[in-house]
C-alpha cells in the first residue's frame, strides 16, 4: 500500500454550470416545447467530460431519421442560420466525441416550433462584395409589427404576436421600441425588448412618449414626450379659418393650443422622472412652420403640432442630446445635464435663434447618428425642398453635415429618386463598411445600401402600402444574439460527485477558455473565489470580438489537506447581466501516488468499459514504446486495492479486465475507483463506478 504522506492530487469537482435562466438539463436552448419567433436558431448545452467536440442533430422527426443537420461544434453554443423554417416543428439532440474519435450517447431531445413570418419582403443584390455583414431589422406602422430579413429578403425574425414597432439598436445589441396598446390613453409606451420576445423595460406611461428612447450611459432611459401649451395663432394665409371659428387669430392673443415636446429621463429602477427638459423653456415661438400646412392642419385638429420632435440620441464623450425637430426643420444640440442649447441648426426662422447651416436646405427630417468623425447623418425627407432648394419637387435624400467652429456644411449626400420621396418617417445610418442604409417610405417601404460613390448595391422591398402599413425605421445590425458565449474548463473529467479537474498539490492552475459565440463585442466582468484560501480572489474584465476566444488560468498553492473547499467563477456579460453564468467547484484532496507528473504521454490510457459496471469491466491502454508498466486501483480515499500490471511490456495495445476484487481477492463495496496507469515517469487516471 502506497503511504499515506505521497504527493497528492487534488481532485477538483464541479458542482454545477448554470445560466440562472436556463434549465439545469443537458440541454439549455432552446427549451424544450419552445415556440420560438426567430429562424437564426441559438442551441447551447451543458459541457461534458473528457470531450473533444460535440456532434448536433436537428431534424423534423423524433426518430431524427433524415435528419436536416448533422453538424460538429467544438464549444457549448452553434447558431443555425440557414437551414430552418417557418411554421415547422424540429427536434435537437447532442453527443459527445473524444479525443479518440469514440461518440457517447445521445441526449434525450428537445422539441421546438417556429411561428408565422410577418412580412413579404425581397431583395435586389446589386454587388455582394460590397454589402455589409448583417441582418436588417424594420418597425412598420400602421400595421404594428417588426421584423428582421437577410440580405436575400428571407425573414429571419419577427415581433410575432405582439404589437411592437423597431425604433432603433445600440452597439450592445440592446433593442428599443414602442408596444401598441389600444385599450390605454397613451396607447403606444416606448420599450426596451429583446428578440427573444421579453420586454426589458417599459416606461411608466403617465405621459404620451412618441418616435424614440433611448438608454443613456447611466442605465436610465430617455424619450420623447408630448407637451402643451396655449399660445397664439400667427398671421398668415390661415387666419381667416382661425377667426371663423371664433379666435381672435392675430397673431399676439394668447388662445390656442399648441403641442409641443419634451425630453424626460427615466430612473432605470423607479421610473421615477430625474430629468426633463422642454421645448417651451427653450424655443421661441416666433419660430412656427410658415410652409408645411401644419397650421391648416391645426384648424382641422383644434391643436397646433408645432414642433414634432421625431428623433434623440445621446453622445456620452461631449455629455450632449441632439434632437431633430421635423416641424421647425431644426437639429439642436443641448448640453446634459445643464440643458442649455449649444446650437441650432437648419432653416432661419424670426427669432433668430437657428445659428447654423441656414443654406443647407433640410427639411422635415428624421432619424440622427453621430459618426465618428463628428459629423451628422440625417434623413431629409425634403417635403419643402421646393421653397428651401428652389427645386421642383420635393426630394427626400441622405445628408452627412460637417460642423466645425459655428459652420456647417454637407459634406455627402445621396438623393432619392422622385418615386421614393419619404414625406414622413425614414432614417440613414452609417455602415461599418461606409456604405449608408437609407429608409424610406417611399415605392411601398425600401430600404437602399448605398457607397459613397453613389452606387446602390443592395436594395430591400417592404411592401407596405399606406394608410395600412408604413416602415418607421431600418437598421443593419450584426445578429439576433448579443451575448451568447461559451465557458469550458479545461480538462474536464467525470467523477463520481459531478465533474471535475485534477490539480497537483501546490503551484497549480484552473483554466477555462470563454469564447464569443455571438453577433457582437462583448465586455465581460468576473470574479474567482475559493473558501480555502488557495487562490487569490480575482476580479478582472474581458472584451472580446466576435468568434474570438481567451483562456483565463487561476494558479492557486493547493493544500495537502483532506478537507474540500468551495471554488466559485462568476462571469457577467457588462450589458447583458441576465446571461451571466455561474461555476461552483468543489475541492477534494485525494491521494494517488508518489512524485508522479502530469506530462505529455508517451502512452494512451481509455475509458473503462463498461463503466459504471458489474462485475468487471475492460481497461485498455496503448504504449507508443517499450515501457515499465503498473497499473493500479485506488479507491476514493487513495487507499491501494489491486496491482493488476507490474511488468515491462512492449509498444502495442493491451486490455485488462478488473473484477472488483483486492489483492487478497475479496469483492470490494460499491463506490468510485481509479486505475492509475504509470509508464516510465509518466501517469494517467480514469475513474471506474462499480456498482452491486
Amino acid at each position: 500500500m502506497m503511504k499515506n504522506n505521497s504527493n497528492l492530487y487534488c481532485l477538483i469537482i464541479i458542482f454545477m454550470v448554470v445560466s440562472p435562466s436556463s434549465i439545469i438539463a443537458e440541454l439549455i436552448t432552446p427549451e424544450n416545447n419552445s415556440t420560438l419567433n426567430y429562424l437564426h436558431i441559438l442551441f447551447e448545452w451543458e459541457q461534458e467530460p473528457e470531450t473533444d467536440h460535440y456532434e448536433i442533430q436537428i431534424s423534423e422527426y423524433s426518430d431524427f431519421s433524415n435528419h436536416i443537420l448533422h453538424v460538429d461544434a467544438t464549444t457549448l453554443v452553434y447558431i443555425e442560420k440557414d437551414a430552418l423554417d417557418w411554421n415547422k416543428n424540429y427536434q435537437w439532440r447532442i453527443r459527445p466525441v473524444n479525443s479518440t474519435g469514440e461518440s457517447g450517447l445521445w441526449t434525450n431531445s428537445y422539441s421546438f416550433s417556429t411561428g408565422s413570418s410577418l412580412s413579404e419582403s425581397t431583395t435586389i443584390i446589386s454587388n455582394i462584395s460590397e454589402i455589409q455583414n448583417g441582418i436588417t431589422v424594420f418597425g412598420a406602422f400602421f400595421n404594428y409589427f417588426s421584423a428582421a430579413i437577410d440580405h436575400n429578403g428571407r425573414e429571419i425574425w419577427n415581433s410575432g404576436s405582439e404589437s411592437i414597432v423597431y425604433y432603433s439598436t445600440n452597439i450592445y445589441g440592446d433593442v428599443f421600441g414602442c408596444t401598441l396598446v389600444s385599450a390605454a390613453e397613451n396607447n403606444l409606451p416606448g420599450m426596451e425588448f429583446t428578440f427573444d420576445g421579453e420586454t426589458v423595460w417599459e416606461e411608466p406611461n403617465d405621459e404620451f412618449l412618441h418616435h424614440d428612447i433611448i438608454q443613456l450611459p447611466n442605465g436610465n432611459y430617455l424619450g420623447i414626450v408630448e407637451a402643451s401649451s396655449l399660445g397664439p395663432i400667427p398671421i398668415g394665409a390661415w387666419t381667416p379659418l382661425f377667426q371663423s371659428l371664433g379666435f381672435q387669430a392675430d397673431g399676439t392673443t394668447i388662445e390656442f393650443p399648441w403641442i409641443g415636446d419634451k425630453l424626460v429621463e427615466w430612473d432605470k429602477t423607479t421610473k421615477e422622472v430625474v430629468w426633463s427638459w422642454s421645448v417651451f423653456d427653450h424655443f421661441n415661438m416666433m419660430d412656427y412652420d410658415q410652409f408645411g400646412g401644419s397650421w391648416n392642419q391645426a384648424y382641422q385638429d383644434l391643436h397646433y403640432d408645432w414642433t414634432h420632435v421625431n428623433a434623440v440620441i445621446f453622445d456620452e464623450q461631449e455629455s450632449a442630446i441632439y434632437i431633430s425637430t421635423r416641424h421647425l426643420s431644426r437639429i439642436t444640440k443641448i448640453g446634459y445635464p445643464s440643458g442649455n442649447i449649444i446650437w441650432n441648426m437648419g432653416h432661419a426662422m424670426a427669432s433668430g435663434d437657428v445659428t447654423l447651416g441656414n443654406d443647407i436646405g433640410f427639411s422635415f427630417q428624421h432619424s440622427l447618428q453621430k459618426l465618428e468623425n463628428g459629423n451628422i447623418l440625417t434623413f431629409d425627407n425634403g417635403n419643402l425642398a421646393p421653397e428651401f432648394r428652389g427645386v421642383n419637387e420635393p426630394i427626400s435624400r441622405a445628408i452627412e453635415i460637417s460642423v466645425e467652429e459655428n459652420n456647417a456644411e454637407i459634406v455627402w449626400s445621396y438623393e432619392l429618386p422622385e418615386n421614393l420621396f419619404g414625406f414622413a418617417s425614414g432614417n440613414t445610418q452609417k455602415l461599418e463598411n461606409e456604405n449608408v442604409l437609407i429608409t424610406t417610405v417611399g415605392g411601398g417601404g425600401r430600404s437602399l445600401e448605398v457607397n459613397l460613390a453613389g452606387e446602390i448595391v443592395w436594395e430591400a422591398n417592404y411592401n407596405l402600402s399606406l394608410p395600412n402599413g408604413a416602415v418607421y425605421r431600418a437598421h443593419r445590425i450584426p445578429g439576433l444574439f448579443p451575448a451568447a458565449y461559451s465557458v469550458i474548463v479545461h480538462d474536464l473529467y467525470e467523477m463520481m460527485e459531478g465533474n471535475g479537474v485534477y490539480l497537483i498539490p501546490g503551484s497549480a492552475p484552473i483554466s477555462f477558455d470563454v469564447v464569443n459565440n455571438g453577433d457582437y463585442e462583448l465586455d465581460l466582468n468576473y470574479t474567482f473565489t475559493d473558501q480555502a484560501g488557495w487562490f487569490e480572489p480575482t476580479d478582472g474584465n474581458l472584451v472580446l470580438l466576435p468568434g474570438y476566444s481567451e483562456t483565463l488560468t487561476f494558479t492557486g498553492d493547493i493544500s495537502e489537506s483532506t478537507e474540500t473547499a468551495i471554488i466559485e467563477f462568476v462571469i457577467t456579460p457588462a450589458y447583458h447581466s441576465e446571461k451571466q453564468k455561474i461555476i461552483q467547484l468543489i475541492g477534494v484532496p485525494i491521494t494517488l501516488g508518489n512524485n508522479s507528473e502530469m506530462m505529455p504521454s508517451t502512452f494512451q490510457l481509455y475509458k473503462t468499459f463498461p463503466n459504471p459496471f458489474n462485475p468487471t469491466t475492460t481497461i485498455s491502454f496503448t504504449l507508443e514504446h517499450e515501457l515499465d508498466v503498473l497499473l493500479h486501483i485506488f479507491d476514493l480515499k487513495g487507499q491501494h486495492i489491486k496491482t493488476l500490471v507490474n511488468q515491462r511490456k512492449k509498444s502495442g495495445r493491451y486490455n485488462v479486465k478488473w473484477d472488483a476484487t483486492n489483492s487478497q481477492g475479496m469483492s470490494v463495496s460499491t463506490g468510485v475507483y481509479f486505475a492509475v496507469l504509470k509508464a516510465g515517469n509518466h501517469r494517467k487516471f480514469q475513474k471506474m463506478v462499480y456498482i452491486k
